[in-house]
């Protein structure tokens, strides 16, 4: 159970919260004594947040992470030569890191609230995705968008197709019709599990998003959940919605799904039950799109 959360926690990117946290209590440790048993404690909140940060895979602008390591690190210098260092430098040094770190939680908070679909009558949905979506072939079970379709009256043109990644998926783009108002896009874990370089990555989801886009369409875009060090599919996620005006739903919505027991049957692919439950997530997303 410890486990699950965990892993959740961490790849949901709800571990940046608690680690950029744990370093600034650190500092506040550092300003209130020097006693040995508080320096533990805060090098073991350093050691931590650091951690957490980083297996987080929060995907920062390049230059804002840069700068969160090197202020944090010449801070950490400075504690370790505080008798020998001005008390105005040590105090600044704080400041810098409790500053940019509560600058960083500012700049992530936004990507971890549902977007707000706007109201679009009673729109054709159209779904560009992978397996996830269209399922692994299974005679006896309903996929999602059949389930969502089936529960909430909702007219839906499923183009999915099990192994599509970024590029693939032009094929469903260029499927989607013009009456399709509403489309989601659950796509790209291909391409992370597979040998996609982020370039690639950016070129695909670019050619992707740019011929799905289209005056009064919606777009809406799972985000990805990340493993450590994958940093830079995030960042081209997020640049790209900013820039194809992409509704992005935050990572833990998919990955709510993916991570409890029972509704997958290999951990990626979903059960029966796992579509009912990827049903509800996606209809508490859309449904704004459908009220009067």
């Amino acid at each position: 159970m410890f486990t699950r959360w965990l892993v959740f926690h961490v790849a949901s990117g709800q571990s940046f919260f608690a680690g950029a946290a744990s370093l600034i209590v650190a500092v506040v440790l550092s300003a209130l004594t020097t006693r040995r048993p508080l320096r533990i404690v805060r090098n073991a909140l350093v050691f931590l947040g650091g951690t957490l940060v980083f297996l987080s895979a929060t995907p920062l602008l390049p230059w804002l992470t840069l700068l969160l390591v090197a202020v944090s690190l010449l801070w950490l210098g400075g504690e370790a030569a505080r008798g020998r260092l001005s008390a105005r430098l040590v105090l600044g040094l704080r400041g810098a890191v409790v500053t940019l770190w509560g600058a960083a939680l500012l700049v992530e908070c936004p990507y971890h609230r549902a977007p707000t679909v706007p109201p679009l009558g009673r729109p054709i949905l159209g779904i560009i995705g992978d397996s996830v979506t269209a399922g692994t072939n299974q005679a006896t079970v309903k996929t999602w968008p059949g389930l969502l379709a089936d529960r909430h009256d909702v007219v839906v043109h499923d183009h999915s197709q099990a192994g599509a990644n970024v590029a693939s998926a032009l094929r469903q783009a260029n499927a989607v019709s013009a009456d399709e108002r509403l489309v989601l896009l659950e796509i790209g874990g291909n391409d992370i599990l597979g040998d996609t370089t982020p370039a690639k990555f950016e070129a695909g989801l670019a050619i992707l998003l740019a011929t799905v886009r289209q005056p009064g369409r919606v777009l809406v875009m799972l985000e990805l959940p990340l493993p450590p060090t994958y940093n830079a599919y995030g960042r081209i996620q997020r640049l790209l919605a900013r820039r194809y005006n992409v509704l992005l739903v935050p990572k833990r919505v998919l990955l709510g799904v993916l991570q409890q027991q029972g509704l997958t049957v290999d951990s990626i692919h979903l059960s029966q039950v796992g579509h009912q439950h990827m049903a509800n997530a996606i209809w508490a997303v859309l449904q704004g799109a459908y009220s009067n």
